[in-house]
This record gives structure tokens, sequence and C-alpha cells, in this order.
């Protein structure tokens, strides 16, 4: 596919999910009131745009919930690139000023960050099992189905389903171990 065609179906795709930089101009809106909304409804559209091209279906995660997420934090990182947001450099000044060392420290974009992160890593992790276990995780977090209608829907008891969910998850969590130990 040429990069013409790659282009004209990430339009599409942003164009179809448009209420979502709706909703992250909102929540934009909210964190940096100072900011007119027009122009945070443009870094919305951008950073839906730029999720468009990041966003990867064998994923197994939808779009729209990816784009939530995922075009927010584009959009702040490229006000940050514009320089609308430029806590550093008045920080700088400020330090240089008053002579006083200031410590701003971000908590809601740090957890929101690792919050991603984390959504991302468990996206990865899941897109490695078996299919069955997709199947059985999808079944019990997406579906609310309890361990008797899994159980009816496998043939198998009900402590089967208990012991194959809880083998998936340690399986998840010593790969995500592996993958900390390795970065």
């Amino acid at each position: 596919m040429d990069h013409a065609t790659k282009e004209c179906r990430y339009r599409a795709l942003a164009r179809d999910h448009v209420g979502i930089a709706d909703q992250i101009t909102r929540r934009l809106m909210r964190r940096y009131g100072w900011i007119g909304w027009d122009e945070l409804q443009g870094y919305a559209y951008l950073g839906l745009t730029l999720a468009a091209r990041t966003w990867d279906p064998e994923r197994g995660l939808s779009f729209q919930r990816f784009a939530c997420t995922k075009a927010m934090f584009l959009a702040v990182d490229e006000m940050r690139k514009d320089g609308v947001l430029r806590r550093a450099d008045i920080v700088n000044d400020m330090q240089e000023q008053t002579g006083i060392e200031i410590d701003i420290v971000d908590d809601a974009a740090r957890r929101d960050r690792e919050t991603m992160e984390a959504r991302d890593l468990c996206a990865q992790l899941v897109s490695k099992l078996r299919k069955q276990d997709r199947e059985l995780l999808q079944m019990i977090y997406n579906d609310h189905l309890t361990y008797k209608e899994i159980a009816a829907v496998y043939n198998i008891t009900e402590s089967a389903v208990c012991l194959r969910h809880k083998a998936v998850i340690e399986k998840l969590r010593r790969d995500a171990s592996v993958r900390k130990l390795a970065a």
C-alpha cells in the first residue's frame, strides 16, 4: 500500500472518530484552561490523526479505546513541541529571578503516562497469548461471564476454568517481569 493510500486511511479513521477529539478538547480545557478552545481543539484533532497513524488493529484494541488515551498524550506532546506548554522555561526564569530552586512535579501527567505504558504492555502481552487464552480473558473481563458460564461454553468444570485463568494470569505476570528486567 502506497503512502498516499495510507494517509487517506489515517484521515478517514480520524474523521470517523471525530467525537473523540471533542472529548479530548474538553479534557485539555480542564487541565490547560488558559489556552483557547479553538487551539486546544486543533491539538486534539492533530493528536487523533497521529493516533490513527500508530494504531495497530492486530493488537486487539479498538481504535476508539486506543485513541481516547493515546491522542491525548500526542496532543500534549505537540503542544510542548510548539512551545504552547513551556513549563520548564517559566520555572527556569523564575529560578533566575528569585534565586530559589523550584521543583514542579506534574503527578497527573506522570500517572497518565504510566497508565498508558501499562495498557500498551498489557495489550502486547495479551496479543502473544494463545487464541484460547485470549478468548478466556475476553469472556471474563469484557463479557463478564462467570466461571460457570465459561465452563458451559468449553464443556469443562468451573474449577478447570479457574485453574486455567490462574495459569494465564501467572504467565502474563512472568512475561511482564521478563520485560521489566530486559528494559
